[in-house]
């Protein structure tokens, strides 16, 4: 059985600003990866909520070059575990979506995984259940790490692949030789690029208690950069 969801340990992202690169005409994501988001659940990214954001409906991020930044993974937490989704709502390349149950070890087990979510569209999408005959289902509320790749980068445990993906547009449950271990690295060469993702009963994670918050000083660089001086 596996252990109920825990954020201890996870790297928080704080920012300043009350909102993150939003467009003139039109309401920005609710977060915009800062740095890299990470490939471990020690590295991952666990927004925190700007002022007056009542859920979080998307981020927005970017995969940076083979052998330097080919997985983003982010904590969120699932509100309602019969109806979220996790869809990616763009990419300039081909993205694959995995989701992790996180342990109160600190280690990551993996849920579901889908490649393309339907014909003709290959802009992954996860939902509470898998469509491939292992029955796995995301059972409650709680925090969880989403993780995004270009095709042809999968994660492993010590034992092998956690997925194995074996048509491209279902959900897959944690199949692979390797499905039954933590996650422990990443294996295989992916694209890179841009992408937003969009979520529904989906909201920005719950720590332990506030002094486990780690400020980075990556964060309040990144938020002046974003500030553009007075014109006179």
């Amino acid at each position: 059985m596996r252990a109920e969801p825990s954020t201890a340990g996870i790297v928080l992202v704080a920012v300043g600003a009350t909102g993150l690169l939003a467009a003139p005409a039109l309401a920005g994501p609710d977060w915009v990866e800062i740095g890299d988001a990470g490939s471990s659940v020690l590295t991952a990214q666990a927004p925190l909520r700007p002022p007056g954001a009542p859920q979080l409906t998307s981020i927005s991020g970017t995969l940076g070059g083979p052998g330097i930044d080919e997985e983003d993974l982010y904590v969120v937490r699932i509100t309602d575990p019969v109806m979220f989704s996790m869809t990616t709502g763009s990419a300039d390349f081909n993205p694959v979506l995995w989701l992790f149950h996180v342990t109160v070890t600190n280690d990551a087990l993996g849920l579901l995984a889908n490649d393309d979510q339907a014909a003709g569209n290959p802009l992954p999408r996860l939902v509470g259940a898998a469509t491939d005959g292992t029955g796995v289902v995301v059972s409650s509320p709680g925090d969880y790490i989403v993780g995004i790749t270009g095709r042809g980068r999968v994660p492993v445990s010590a034992t092998g692949e956690i997925f194995n993906l074996a048509g491209l547009t279902e959900i897959s449950g944690a199949d692979g030789v390797g499905g039954l271990n933590v996650l422990s690295g990443w294996t295989g060469e992916g694209e890179t690029g841009t992408y937003h993702l969009n979520f529904e009963f989906i909201d920005f994670p719950v720590f332990p208690a506030p002094g486990s918050v780690v400020l980075l000083a990556l964060a309040g660089a990144a938020t002046g950069r974003r500030r553009r001086p007075a014109k006179g």
